[in-house]
């Protein structure tokens, strides 16, 4: 965690730090930091019945430390965002809420998390760690697989003029409490999101960056999701990928690594397939990417010459419910 630490306030310093001093210095930066709270076991082992309401977030020291290595800003507002496996979504639903209310100018979202006995005895007791290799909506996939993660995503309130722009449309999360640990196996709870997100801007993606934790839940409500709400979509033509099957569920951290997956699809027009999953379950009927898929990794464009990638749809799904 220190090598990552170190490498992530690196790349502010010579990134993120850079563009924002350019800036105003009068710019308001907010501070915002996505975790599902997995190391929790020094926080449990400290609390009472007495204490538990007194105890300070335990990853406020996180915020703190890295205000206090970088006083050049006034980091506010500044908070920690821990909402299941879906965090780093209701993150930027958040920072979405502070550019609309006129609260910030720019925000860093940090979403890191580490994979603790907590983490790893929760997900064995479910008994959805694979024991093989993660394989999302595949025939035969058997759970997930845990990995770790630290990164860091600026966004800017208004348009910048360098670096070449990528707009951020709309984030949308619902939580439907059907389940403490999955959702609902119909998927209403994501499409409830996905409307919800598609009342305030048009969805018409060309790809979607799925979930995909490869366990039979998760996959399933992703899918039926995918299949009632992009019905008036051609369904057959919008390809679906995952980044999951090689660096595995990285928790709180997932949906900004996604996001990145994203930028970067849409900077290069190359995108990648879910290489482990060689045949599709019988019973799914959305265009997965697969190891057997036809696809060129050279630049995309279409018949006229355009960029073939424009929009990305990103889902993330969590305990609790949560869908965004």
């Amino acid at each position: 965690m220190t090598k990552l630490w170190k490498n992530l306030a690196l790349g502010f310093e010579n990134d993120i730090h850079e563009l924002l001093q350019q800036q105003t210095p009068k710019s308001r930066v907010a501070l915002v930091f996505s975790s599902t709270k997995g190391v929790i076991e020094d926080t449990i082992w400290k609390a009472t019945k007495n204490n538990i309401r007194e105890l300070e977030d335990p990853f406020q020291c996180v915020i703190d430390d890295f205000c206090e290595e970088h006083p050049n800003f006034s980091w506010e507002p500044r908070c920690n965002v821990s909402n299941a496996c879906a965090s780093a979504h209701v993150a930027c639903e958040y920072i979405q809420t502070l550019f609309a209310q006129d609260r910030a100018d720019f925000a860093v979202l940090i979403s890191a998390d580490l994979v603790g006995p907590f983490v790893t005895k929760g997900f064995a007791s479910l008994k959805i760690i694979s024991p093989t290799s993660n394989r999302p909506f595949s025939a035969d996939r058997d759970g997930l697989q845990l990995g770790e993660a630290a990164s860091m995503v600026l966004f800017a309130r208004k348009r910048p003029s360098r670096p070449a722009p990528i707009r951020l449309s709309r984030v949308a999360s619902h939580t439907e409490g059907t389940s403490i640990t999955r959702p609902s196996m119909n998927g209403d709870g994501l499409v409830s999101a996905l409307t919800q997100l598609s009342s305030q801007t048009q969805v018409s993606p060309d790809l979607v960056i799925a979930h995909g934790t490869g366990t039979h839940f998760n996959d399933l409500a992703e899918e039926l999701a995918f299949q009632n709400f992009l019905t008036n979509i051609s369904r057959e033509r919008i390809p679906i990928t995952n980044t999951k099957w090689c660096i595995g569920h990285t928790l709180g951290a997932s949906g900004s690594i996604d996001l990145i997956a994203a930028c970067e699809i849409l900077r290069t027009q190359r995108v990648f397939r879910i290489q482990n999953t060689q045949v599709v379950d019988p019973k799914f009927r959305m265009n997965y990417l697969t190891a057997r898929s036809e696809i060129t990794n050279s630049p995309s464009r279409n018949q006229n010459g355009q960029k073939q990638f424009r929009q990305i749809l990103v889902t993330s799904l969590g305990f609790g419910g949560v869908d965004a």
